[in-house]
């Protein structure tokens, strides 16, 4: 048998050179992968803060409704106060009726929610009575 010797030392620096540079392969692929996932994650708790911003300005806009501080009679696009200059709400109005066909008295209100940054449009519908602001201003 025939013993062979060790391999000569360029080629063991050769090699050390490759394993580094794998190394250094992999280390980049692994950092790619993980700063694309925060990447997503951060876009999605942007989307869903928006989106949880939108409802809630959705739900005042119909507690502004309901308690008189704000008229149905508002057309069109209405932009909000500063700080929340960014969004815009739109009411839609439609009387509701009886089975018989007269007027309940009740309202179908939608506000639709729109931020002009991003395409995030948010829609939130009630029925609700609307309180008669001309008997109270009557009576004071």
């Amino acid at each position: 048998m025939r013993f062979n010797p060790a391999p000569p030392a360029s080629l063991r620096r050769g090699t050390a050179l490759l394993e580094v540079l794998l190394a250094l392969a992999l280390f980049v692929v692994a950092a790619a992968i993980v700063t694309s996932g925060m990447s997503a994650s951060t876009d999605n708790l942007d989307r869903q803060r928006r989106n949880t911003h939108a409802a809630n300005l959705a739900a005042t806009v119909l507690a502004e409704i309901q308690l008189g501080i704000r008229s149905t009679a508002e057309a069109g696009e209405q932009p909000f106060a500063a700080p929340f200059d960014k969004w815009t709400a739109e009411l839609v109005v439609t009387p509701t009726e009886t089975e018989a066909g007269e007027a309940s008295g009740l309202l179908r209100v939608e506000v639709i929610i729109r931020h002009q940054e991003s395409a995030l449009v948010r829609r939130l519908a009630q029925v609700i009575r609307v309180p008669d602001t001309s008997a109270r201003t009557a009576a004071f």
